[in-house]
């Protein structure tokens, strides 16, 4: 049985203060935020900490891409935070894609803790347009899955295929999620919440639609609607 698609709000803003307003104001709707690489540098492990204070899972986009031992060390450090799931690219190779899943196991059996869910970024949703860029995320999603990924970070035009590779035990999260009528902006290979979840999407990542919202809680409450709606059709 599937599982039900879950929101992540992507908080990309340089300002800490900013985003735990924005997240206490979300209180009761939202579980999971991601924290990329504008809020990381400008904060650093603090973010993840206040935000995990305020109740948030913790999706920790920084897109490993490294060698081996180097992006290793690096999600050994993300299991010490306690992060539920952090992003690593596919085209590092599959040596390093093993290296990142075998030194989160490790490091989370050490702790004795529960292990976050590692997933490879295939192609950014900024990138290609619809269909030209499908056998290329497979072909990532294969290396993935031959690394001990968890999962894959791609957009929804993909998911269909990219299920099909993964398995029913596979992740899928979607970026480039827009409630319908939202500017794309600088995304291209964009998608609702309603086809997101037809195409078969675990996790839709939702930022500018939610965070530049004059009213973000209504913004999310649509969205989280929008997705119980399409849940009931599929």
């Amino acid at each position: 049985m599937r599982r039900a698609a879950r929101l992540i709000v992507a908080l990309d803003m340089a300002d800490l203060t900013e985003a735990v307003q924005l997240v206490k104001g979300l209180h009761g709707l939202i579980r999971y935020v991601k924290i990329g690489s504008v809020l990381f540098t400008a904060s650093g492990p603090t973010a993840i900490q206040r935000l995990r204070a305020l109740g948030c899972e913790i999706f920790l986009d920084l897109k490993f891409h490294d060698i081996p031992s180097t992006v290793e060390r690096s999600c050994r450090a993300a299991v010490r935070h306690r992060v539920a799931m952090l992003t690593v690219h596919t085209c590092g190779g599959r040596e390093m894609l093993s290296a990142a899943a075998r030194g989160i196991r490790s490091e989370a059996k050490r702790l004795g803790i529960r292990r976050p869910r590692v997933v490879g970024v295939t192609v950014l949703t900024s990138v290609g347009q619809e269909g030209t860029t499908r056998g290329l995320v497979v072909r990532l999603a294969h290396e993935a899955v031959r690394g001990g990924l968890d999962g894959v970070v791609a957009s929804a035009h993909e998911a269909r295929a990219i299920r099909r590779v993964l398995g029913d035990s596979g992740v899928i999260v979607c970026p480039g999620i827009r409630p319908a009528g939202s500017d794309s902006s600088d995304q291209r290979r964009i998608a609702t919440p309603a086809q997101a979840i037809r195409q078969g999407a675990d996790f839709l990542v939702v930022g500018r639609p939610i965070t530049e919202a004059r009213d973000p809680r209504r913004a999310v409450a649509g969205i989280l609607e929008d997705i119980r709606a399409a849940r009931r059709r599929v």
